[in-house]
């Protein structure tokens, strides 16, 4: 079967609710794989063979001194099939201890569902011989049969900012060969680049392409197909555990996307972690390592209730709460932050949290939540975070208590403690700002009662909020 007919084929697979619009768009590298796929696409087009629209996204890692004349090419390329291109540049931040290749493919992979259009088809290059590397390298790193199930062929993601719209990945060329890709190319004489780090075997991709690959195939030359069979089954297998763990994940689940921990207890340990698992993945959250999570019971789950037990990897924790386990993203210590508040700025918070500002009664709008404060001139008001030992008497309340009693009585996560903002005047707590709620003193909410406050505090949200 020709490399034409295959990838007919596999674009008939495709969902047939994608089939009345298809919009394809290349994830196009300026190398041959890339090339091959779009120019096979391009063919494909010319030939009405089938109906599609067709365009292609360069992405700039800034990686290579190069990337721009690759920019160049790819844009040279489509300008002269007709095809609608377009590039981005993305920034990699090395001080997370992620290696430069699983940083660079997240930022591509972010950037992609970003400029893709809603509901398009984005094309991925990758091959039998790629997934043969996959799968060797998920052997390496000692992986069950997710990570030996390799690429997926097919796989969706959620465009950011909550639209409820998506982008679709296809890998249509996972059961061509290297081989076959180098014998289109020739073949239409096609001119592609070459990234220089190919050669750099420090990379552990490019050290199994270039070193361990080669031996392999001369020893078994089916081994590519061998492996991508044996990735496939082991894809069936986890589509059929997922399916039961899913089953065993619905009755564990609890309000703000946390599991019972009873009722995680009441499952085998390996059942347990499955689960886990599972929950993670629908968050998009790589999980830990098996050693990581059969550490989660005795640590975390049967630690006593007074415990504040963390597991940590990368940058995420599973935190427990009362009778719910939680995974947050690592919280950012923000005790230090402390600023005077006056009437002639807004007051920008940490952490994403918005800001506030302090505005004169006679330019109160009263269509918002405020905390009413007394005048400034009878002390200086103040924002800060932590402090769990001062005390506060909130609104309606007779008695006094530290506010980490309040937090506890409240229910309030640890975590989320050191976040709440302390509003204070003359070292008198007036209210705090949790989540962006006001909650006023029973000082503050009498002085709002019989309006006598000179002053609002109105918190105004970020746009992520």
């Amino acid at each position: 079967m020709s490399l034409l007919d295959h990838l007919e084929q596999q674009i008939a697979t495709l969902n047939p609710s994608l089939s009345s619009s298809l919009h394809f768009v290349v994830a196009y590298s300026a190398g041959i794989d890339s090339h091959v796929l779009l120019h096979a696409l391009w063919q494909l087009q010319q030939q009405r063979r089938t109906s599609f629209t067709l365009s292609a996204i360069y992405i700039h890692h800034g990686l290579s001194e190069n990337a721009s004349l690759w920019q160049q090419h790819c844009s040279d390329v489509c300008q002269k099939l007709k095809i609608e291109f377009v590039s981005a540049r993305v920034s990699l931040d090395f001080s997370n201890g992620k290696g430069i290749e699983a940083q660079a493919r997240d930022a591509r992979y972010a950037k992609l569902i970003e400029m893709a259009p809603a509901d398009s088809v984005v094309m991925l290059a990758q091959h039998q011989d790629d997934q043969l590397e996959t799968v060797l390298l998920q052997l390496k790193r000692g992986a069950g049969p997710k990570g030996l199930s390799g690429m997926d062929s097919y796989f969706t993601k959620a465009k950011l900012g909550g639209t409820q719209q998506h982008v679709h990945f296809f890998r249509p060329l996972l059961d061509i060969s290297q081989q076959q890709i180098q014998h289109y190319a020739n073949e239409q004489s096609l001119v592609w680049q070459e990234d220089e780090s190919n050669q750099n075997t420090d990379f552990e991709r490019n050290f199994i392409r270039r070193d361990v690959a080669p031996l392999l195939n001369e020893r078994w030359p089916h081994i590519a197909q061998s492996v991508s069979r044996s990735a496939q089954l082991c894809a069936q297998q986890q589509a059929l555990l997922d399916e039961v763990s899913l089953e065993k994940l619905q009755p564990l689940r609890k309000p703000n996307n946390t599991l019972c921990v009873k009722g995680l207890l009441a499952l085998t340990d390996a059942w347990r972690i499955q689960v886990v698992r599972l929950w993670l993945d629908e968050q998009n959250i790589l999980s830990p390592s098996q050693a990581i999570l059969t550490q989660m019971s005795n640590e975390l789950l049967l630690a006593a209730e007074d415990a504040n037990p963390i597991i940590q990897w990368q940058s995420w924790q599973l935190r427990r709460f009362e009778d719910a386990l939680y995974v947050i993203t690592v919280p950012k210590d923000v005790k230090s932050h402390s600023t005077t508040l006056n009437s002639s700025k807004t007051c920008e918070l940490p952490l994403s949290l918005g800001s506030v500002e302090l505005v004169r009664v006679q330019n109160w709008g009263g269509d918002k939540s405020f905390l009413a404060i007394d005048s400034p001139e009878l002390g200086q008001v103040s924002l800060s975070f932590g402090g769990f030992s001062r005390r506060f008497t909130p609104q309606n309340s007779p008695h006094s208590k530290p506010l980490k009693q309040w937090y506890k009585r409240w229910g309030v996560p640890p975590w989320e403690r050191s976040h709440i903002a302390v509003i204070c005047q003359n070292e008198q707590i007036l209210g705090l700002l949790r989540k962006g709620e006001f909650v006023p003193s029973q000082y503050s909410a009498d002085l709002r009662a019989r309006g006598g406050f000179a002053y609002g505090l109105c918190h105004h949200p970020s746009a992520g909020e």
